[in-house]
């Protein structure tokens, strides 16, 4: 196998996605690109949220079950102020982003999404990448 050397070569990233489909195939993707990937189906196979402040991001979907994606990363983001947080939803409501936001999640990206829009976000939290989009919480009105 040949080792990734790209901007996104050696991050962590845990994804908690109970759509085993797209779970693996967003794996699979980051694994790509050079990420070391751990992926859950729920918040609660994730584990304590204290463990995750290892990772460098931690993408969740927004319904999951149990625990909802959103709650779970606050907790995320109150164990670690390192880890970046990244939600995703087919959430249309429009004050929703801001609510995201609010909570401390650091980037939503809108299902359904394109992988460059994923890496996109992901090199932008990880200070990789350029200014905003619409994945990146602050930029989203």
């Amino acid at each position: 196998m040949v080792e990734a050397t790209g901007a996104l070569a050696g991050v962590r990233v845990a994804i908690v996605e109970d759509d085993a489909l797209l779970r693996k195939s967003l794996a699979i993707f980051l694994q790509v690109k050079g990420c070391r990937v751990e992926a859950f189906g729920s918040a609660e196979e994730a584990g304590e949220a204290g463990r995750l402040g290892g990772f460098g991001v931690v993408i969740s979907a927004l319904l999951l079950p149990g625990e909802d994606g959103l709650s779970f990363l606050r907790r995320v983001h109150a164990a670690s102020n390192t880890v970046k947080t990244v939600l995703v939803s087919a959430q249309r409501n429009e004050g929703f982003p801001e609510e995201a936001r609010r909570a401390g999640i650091d980037g939503y990206i809108p299902k359904p999404f394109t992988t460059e829009e994923l890496e996109g976000t992901l090199l932008r939290l990880i200070g990789k990448g350029r200014g905003g989009d619409r994945t990146t919480c602050a930029m989203i009105t």
